[in-house]
């Protein structure tokens, strides 16, 4: 018997190339409509019938409305795509929406389908388009089958993304908050204790100082204590002591104090909430990182091998040697996972092309380059690059 799950998103995703992947010994593709990523479809060969759900009977052979499951696979399947939409709520909020997961029980031969009584069960169902590259998708999924997901920073973190793109400033702030105290707070709860503990900690101190260098101006906000504190180019210190100030604030302020704050004046928090989100956003990408190792880059190269997904960059190129008047030609080709030119995998080549040009020929001058895809000749990219008449000096080109 064939088992196939059907996994939707709730949003607008673009993948823009994908390809077949392995997982738990069957495979899981991407599923498109109108060019966008509506769901991953994951098939399983050769299962068996007794995974089909059943019909239950009573004593007098008439079927129940009720329907018995037995298929144990498909809580390993949720799992691993749990574990993997952490990795990635990280970093986006994908919304794969594993508690909806539609299964099709399907007979390989024709006695099999006699004997499948109910070929299918849904658990339920579902729009910003999220641009995702397919090799995101691989590393999550691969990296969840050794390793639980980062649960807890990925939801917090999506759900302070979630309040800032609503403009609730302040549950953003305070989402972000619950995740910068759980991480690096060492249970500390009261104001010095807390500044304390986040001062000492060298890898936040390092997040803030990155952070603050990368700040969102507030459209609104330009007159709160965050946005004035922020003109004035402040350490990782001060910045840390405002956010317990504000965590005070936003999180035990009593509505009886003259200055208390008001669910109807978010425009206050938008600065402190786009500096906390700045900070959050490091913290969750630090919490993906295995999905950013080197041997998942080499699994992912080598499935897609095996997928027959990868396609040959063929890049001709000018180029002149030092103090040498004539121009040399060579030719460099680039293999890269695909099954078609996309923009991404474009810019993708000629990032390639560059950094082996600059690898190979440290002092040698690049003149033109053009890139076609191997069996096409429509071209994928070309570069030129003006030189600069030393001798002359006027700086016109050459």
């Amino acid at each position: 018997m064939r088992i196939r799950y059907i996994v939707p998103f709730d949003r607008k995703i673009i993948i823009d190339d994908h390809w077949e992947l392995p997982v738990q010994g069957g495979t899981c593709r991407v599923v498109e409509k109108d060019g966008y990523a509506v769901s991953l479809e994951l098939v399983f060969e050769k299962q068996p019938l007794e995974y089909a759900p059943h019909l239950e009977t009573i004593n007098d052979g008439t079927a129940v409305a009720g329907i018995t499951a037995r298929d144990p696979r498909i809580m390993f399947v949720k799992h691993q795509l749990d574990h993997a939409a952490t990795f990635l709520e990280c970093i986006h909020d994908i919304g794969l929406k594993t508690d909806e997961i539609e299964s099709k029980y399907e007979g390989e031969t024709s006695e099999e389908e006699a004997q499948i009584a109910i070929k299918g069960s849904a658990m339920g169902r579902h729009e910003h388009a999220l641009s995702l590259s397919f090799d995101m998708l691989t590393r999550a999924i691969m990296a969840a089958e050794t390793r639980d997901g980062p649960k807890f920073e990925s939801t917090l973190a999506k759900d302070a993304r979630k309040a800032l793109g609503e403009q609730e400033f302040i549950n953003s702030f305070r989402y972000s908050f619950l995740l910068i105290e759980s991480r690096y707070g060492e249970g500390q709860f009261k104001k010095a204790g807390l500044q304390a503990a986040l001062k000492g900690n060298a890898e936040f101190v390092a997040i803030v100082e990155e952070a603050i260098k990368d700040v969102i101006p507030a459209k609104d906000d330009r007159d709160s204590e965050t946005a004035k504190l922020l003109k004035a180019k402040p350490t990782a210190e001060q910045v840390i002591d405002h956010l317990v100030e504000k965590r005070g604030f936003y999180f035990h302020g009593n509505i009886k104090r003259k200055d208390a704050w008001k669910p109807d004046e978010q425009g206050a928090a938008e600065a402190l909430a786009l500096l906390s989100i700045g900070i959050v956003s490091r913290i969750s990408m630090k919490a993906a990182d295995p999905i950013f190792q080197d041997e998942l880059n080499k699994r992912h190269f080598e499935d897609a091998k095996r997928a027959g997904a990868v396609i040959v960059y063929q890049i001709k190129f000018k180029f002149r040697e030092p103090d040498e008047k004539f121009e040399r030609k060579n030719q460099i080709n680039i293999n890269m996972p695909g099954t078609k030119v996309t923009p991404r995998s474009a810019f993708a080549a000629a990032q390639e092309f560059l950094k082996a040009f600059q690898y190979n020929q440290p002092i040698s001058e690049l003149i033109e380059a053009e890139c076609t895809a191997k069996g096409s000749e429509e071209k994928v990219f070309s570069l030129t690059f003006h030189r600069q008449d030393d001798a002359g000096g006027d700086g016109k080109p050459d």
